[in-house]
């Protein structure tokens, strides 16, 4: 089909009315989980995974690629209003656009948040449109050795680039490779690891895995916290506070020159986090705080970062959103997502019978080129929703959890009994929302443990593939230049990281020893 006919009914696919519906309920819906305390993107896109393989293709990458961008945004509501992220990619929007509340401009904060990260956004959707076909049509030249070498690359990054504990992101990759290793031997059928348990023997199916893991552990926890009734009534009492701000004070306006005097910083953050958003594994938290740290360095007014100023929210949110359409290249181009929420985005595309990776762009050429032109779109239904709703949205986020925990519940269980009409996906489903409330409970990152998951059996059916099309020879691993090249850079960039962690380290003791002069 020659690229004009492409075009044309892409246009169509991304431009009917029910795709645009879509587009604009997922945004909506995803700033209002993301002000949310204790709700996030990740958690509604996991909740709605069983229901949307039976619409259109362009219709549900719509909806979920509309709740990816306004999750990025929402998160930052709650924490201008009250110091508190909705999600965790707004935790370094707090340190500054609490504080600019707390001086009696929410108004402000929320605007600065809302351009930036749609700045940020617009920058890396671009940037997806122009880059994941080329890469797409690279990844073709690849065969087995070369895509085993970027597995190993991937799942170095995944493992490594956690900004808590590299410790615990190699432990969550480890146990997601091996959790993605039982069942059926990819190879010669035999099952494995099954430890005669029945529900084991065909392995698990992913909907399943991933929303127990992301939206059942988060529900269980937050059913179990007793004094959140305290904590949701103190939020309660700072949020009427703030919308009588937001109606109140009149000079707290925003203008074009906010923007532009923040436009360097929005900048910083836009291409860090496009660069951070392509890492596999690397995720829309470490964005936020390294634009954060680099926004620092680089504002005219870079000293004053922590006591309320626009800049200190301009590069955070301009850092996290750029994730957004950035972690979605690796997916499309090479199967690999750039993120937890790239992967569930992943397993919508399989559901829906597409399979991510360089094969997609040949067979399904109209739905690749609508998904990109409501990328796009989707950018700007997030400004004018948000724009329009702030105040609407600051009264949202006291929604108070409890009373959704049991639909939200519900719907998990409904939808992963309807996927497959199989009662052992519900099985599924509650034993690793266990195994998630466990992870969490040690501070072990989900997005390595379920990214680890997904590329397992992947990396480990290009390895034997590799083997058997070359008489059982490792070597072959390492005569093929793009593996080399990927095992170079994957030792480069340990080292890289090693030196990072130790010179941080070092900075830290220096400083604590400072303070105890």
């Amino acid at each position: 089909m020659a690229l004009g006919e492409v075009l044309v009914q892409a246009l169509g696919n991304a431009f009917q009315p029910m795709t645009v519906l879509y587009a604009f309920i997922g945004v909506a819906l995803g700033v209002t989980v993301g002000a949310i305390p204790g709700l996030t993107g990740d958690m509604a896109i996991s909740i709605l995974l069983p229901f949307v393989y039976k619409v259109d293709p362009t219709m549900s990458l719509g909806l979920l690629i509309g709740i990816y961008k306004g999750s990025m945004f929402g998160g930052s509501i709650s924490a201008i209003s009250f110091g508190v992220p909705g999600t965790p990619a707004a935790a370094a929007t707090v340190e500054d656009g609490y504080p600019l509340a707390q001086k009696g401009y929410p108004k402000r904060a929320m605007l600065q948040a809302l351009y930036s990260s749609v700045t940020g956004d617009f920058f890396s959707s671009i940037l997806l449109i122009f880059l994941t076909i080329p890469m797409g049509q690279l990844a073709i030249q690849f065969g087995p050795t070369e895509f085993f070498a970027l597995y190993v690359f991937s799942l170095v990054v995944i493992a490594i680039l956690n900004r808590d504990s590299r410790t615990k992101g190699i432990l969550a990759s480890v146990l997601g490779l091996l959790i993605g290793a039982i069942g059926t031997d990819p190879v010669t059928g035999a099952s494995r690891m099954t430890f005669g348990i029945k529900l084991f023997r065909g392995g698990f199916a992913t909907v399943p895995v991933l929303v127990g893991t992301f939206a059942i552990s988060e529900l269980i926890i937050q059913y179990a916290n007793a004094h959140r009734e305290k904590v949701l009534y103190q939020l309660g009492q700072a949020q009427e506070r703030l919308v009588v701000e937001l109606n109140k004070n009149k000079e707290d306006r925003y203008t074009w020159r906010h923007y532009w005097d923040t436009f360097r910083c929005t900048v910083v953050g836009s291409v860090i986090g496009t660069f951070i958003g392509i890492l596999p594994g690397a995720g829309s938290s470490i964005a936020c705080y390294l634009s954060y740290g680099v926004g620092r360095s680089v504002a005219k007014d870079g000293d004053q970062f922590g006591t309320g100023v626009l800049n200190g929210v301009a590069a955070p949110e301009a850092g996290n959103s750029a994730t957004c359409g950035a972690s979605i290249i690796p997916l499309l181009a090479f199967g690999i997502p750039g993120s937890a929420t790239a992967a569930l985005i992943g397993a919508a595309l399989t559901m829906q019978g597409i399979n991510p990776g360089p094969t997609m762009f040949s067979a399904n050429q109209v739905i690749i080129y609508a998904f990109f032109i409501v990328v796009v779109y989707a950018s700007f239904f997030n400004l004018g929703v948000s724009r329009l709703l702030i105040p609407l949205y600051a009264k949202i986020s006291k929604m108070k959890p409890k009373y959704l925990i049991p639909v939200i519940f519900a719907l998990a269980i409904l939808g992963c009994y309807t996927t497959d009409n199989s009662i052992s996906n519900v099985w599924t489903l509650l034993l690793f929302g266990v195994l998630g409330v466990i992870l969490r409970k040690f501070r072990i990152p989900l997005g390595p443990f379920v990214l680890g998951y997904l590329i397992g059996p992947a990396a480990e059916r290009s390895l034997r593939q590799a083997l058997s099309m070359n008489g059982n020879n490792p070597l072959v691993l390492f005569q093929r230049p793009i593996a080399i090249a990927f095992y170079i850079a994957t030792v480069a960039f340990i080292f890289i990281i090693y030196y990072t962690f130790k010179k941080n380290k070092e900075t830290l003791d220096k400083g604590a020893h400072s303070d105890d002069e």
